[in-house]
């Protein structure tokens, strides 16, 4: 299936396409936060009222202090932008944190998402907070096309010398024009990843594809 022709979106939708997906995102993870704070209050109540033991109630309590701590490293990679600069980059880190954060996407959390990787991925040279939106952005409109078709999303990761090709796509065969949600979605990515020498190009099947320069790459280039 061959990528879709990438057409320009106006800077101010591409934008608001970003705050739409972070208020979600945000909204999700915080359900969930609460969700945890309730379980270790009912927790509290049971062995004020001898109803486990207190073993029991340490373990429960270790189990939700650690799923707490992992909503709120999520909270932490939701800011709109991480000035920090570009850095060397293992891309299948940030593939696993965009996949966690999506997982707790109101409307979409439910589509299964499924990476495959080739053996020695290659580093890239990136901002990772710029990267991590632009996968965000991707799988959702992946998400959205997969749920449509009942199916599931696959994140496929590659690289060669110079460029690591990151594939989001829903898993099912579709024909016909790429959507303008997509195109949206793509433009977005494409504007998080401009800093970083990165491109991303919408698909016909609700997909896109990321291509980012391997560090060797940047570096033979000057970067």
């Amino acid at each position: 299936m061959s990528d879709a022709e990438n057409v320009a979106m106006p800077l101010a939708e591409t934008r608001a396409r970003w705050l739409e997906l972070q208020e979600e995102l945000l909204r999700g993870v915080t359900h969930a936060l609460s969700n945890r704070i309730a379980t270790v209050s009912a927790a509290a109540y049971m062995l004020e009222h001898e109803d486990m033991t207190c073993q029991q109630g340490a373990q429960q309590l270790r189990v939700e202090t650690e799923r707490m701590d992992s909503l709120l490293q999520l909270l932490r990679l939701l800011p709109s932008r991480d000035d920090s600069g570009v850095e060397p980059v293992a891309p299948l880190d940030i593939i696993e944190q965009a996949v966690a954060l999506h997982s707790h996407h109101g409307d979409l959390r439910d589509v299964e998402v499924r990476v495959t990787t080739a053996a020695d991925v290659l580093p890239v040279l990136v901002e990772p907070h710029a990267f991590l939106q632009a996968l965000l952005l991707t799988i959702t409109s992946a998400k959205r096309a997969a749920f449509a078709q009942a199916s599931a999303v696959v994140i496929d990761v590659s690289s060669d010398a110079d460029t690591v090709t990151v594939l989001v796509h829903p898993d099912h065969a579709a024909d016909g024009d790429t959507d303008e949600a997509t195109l949206c979605d793509a433009q977005a990515a494409n504007m998080c990843l401009q800093s970083a020498f990165g491109t991303v190009t919408p698909r016909n099947d609700g997909g896109c594809v990321i291509r980012l320069a391997t560090l060797s790459a940047a570096r033979r280039a000057g970067r």
